[in-house]
């Protein structure tokens, strides 16, 4: 697959070239994980701070993109809510509970299961 990848971490200038183009392998999903073939990624400004530092990666070289529109292209064998071929959408949320108030009235980035809890 292709990706553009964070090598370095640094201030945005204009002659700033913080990414790179890379032919990764494709990833296998596992048992509970969804493959995406992605048709377009949102950019926002959680990816600059990351370039930056601000919000530092967990590692580098590191793909970045986490507001995505896609197909299902593979499914681990314990997917159950969606199949291949199917057009998904995934938010920056990793998690949410899916049961308090917050998400019953979708406002899943304020689950308790969400790294800043419930509010």
């Amino acid at each position: 697959m292709r990706a553009l990848l964070l090598d370095t971490l640094g201030p945005m200038q204009a002659e700033s070239r913080p990414l790179r183009m890379a032919d990764l392998p494709i990833p296998v999903p596992k048992e509970r994980e969804v493959l995406i073939r992605i048709a377009a990624c949102g950019v926002c400004h959680t990816e600059l701070d990351e370039i930056e530092g601000r919000t530092a990666p967990s590692r580098l070289p590191m793909v970045l993109g986490h507001q995505v529109v896609g197909f299902v292209e593979s499914i681990g064998n314990l997917v159950t809510d969606c199949v291949v071929g199917e057009r998904v959408g995934v938010a920056w949320v990793f998690s949410a509970c899916g049961t308090c108030t917050q998400c019953l009235h979708g406002r899943e980035n304020l689950s308790t299961l969400h790294p800043l809890g419930c509010l």
